[in-house]
């Protein structure tokens, strides 16, 4: 994996941009291992219309209004 084929799943919408979220291909690790503030994604789960979680203030708006995504 490297980050071409990051670059390319965010050209087809199926990952934010990177200026946005600063995603990163794992260079060289035998073992995914995420530095501080950064979460494991699987590009199986984005391919299949999956993505990162919401932040819990957006939930908590969802779930006032009682609307769905």
């Amino acid at each position: 994996m490297d980050e071409t084929v990051l670059a390319a799943f965010a050209e087809k919408g199926l990952l934010p941009p990177k200026e946005v979220t600063h995603w990163r291909a794992p260079a060289g690790e035998a073992f995914s291992r995420p530095w501080g503030g950064e979460v494991i994604s699987f590009l199986a789960f984005h391919d299949r219309g999956l993505g990162y979680p919401t932040h819990w203030f957006l939930h908590g708006l969802l779930n006032e209004w009682g609307l769905e995504l």
